[in-house]
């Protein structure tokens, strides 16, 4: 058995640190840190919590993207529909612009949007949102249309003969 020196044992040693150490050291380029796009200011309520409200059919809505985020490549859906948008730009920040599609009437709906950075890195979010039906107009000849005035005397429902013009209710005439 052969024992070696120390000399030997120190000079295996640097070789073998000194050949790690080379592999350690890569491409001496600083890696470029990627700003995640910050989104703010949605201005649909959203349904959540307490707040349960409904938005309008085809709502129109917008929010505003921080300056880094890549304007040309902001995509939303909602539903796997496609949300058609347009982005105002300024020097500070984007503001994205949009309307709900008709497709999304009645429904539960989580708008998605997908905001890249100008480096590459990009921003999801997601707001929850509850499209109301669209607003039925009311039918002139509906009962509800029609006022009924009401005995200013003992506050009791009127009857109308056909044909007699009915005074409004707050300029109510007393017969004598």
């Amino acid at each position: 058995m052969k024992l070696h020196t120390t000399a030997e044992v120190l000079l295996l040693t640097a070789l073998t640190l000194s050949s790690t150490g080379a592999f350690a050291y890569g491409n001496d380029k600083e890696k470029e840190i990627c700003r995640h796009p910050k989104v703010q200011e949605f201005t649909l309520p959203e349904y959540q919590g307490e707040n349960k409200k409904e938005v309008a059919a085809e709502s129109e809505f917008s929010f505003i993207v921080s300056g880094w985020a890549d304007p040309k490549k902001i995509k939303m859906d909602g539903k796997g529909v496609p949300v058609p948008i347009t982005v105002e730009s300024n020097d500070n920040y984007h503001k994205v612009k949009g309307k709900l599609p008709p497709e999304l009437t009645g429904k539960f709906v989580r708008l998605n949007a997908r905001v890249p950075a100008v480096l590459g890195c990009y921003t999801t979010i997601g707001w929850l949102i509850k499209v109301a039906d669209k607003a039925k107009t009311p039918d002139a000849a509906t009962p509800e249309a029609t006022p009924v005035p009401q005995s200013v005397e003992t506050g009791a429902k009127a009857a109308i003969p056909s044909g007699e013009a009915v005074a409004p209710a707050d300029k109510a005439v007393t017969a004598p």
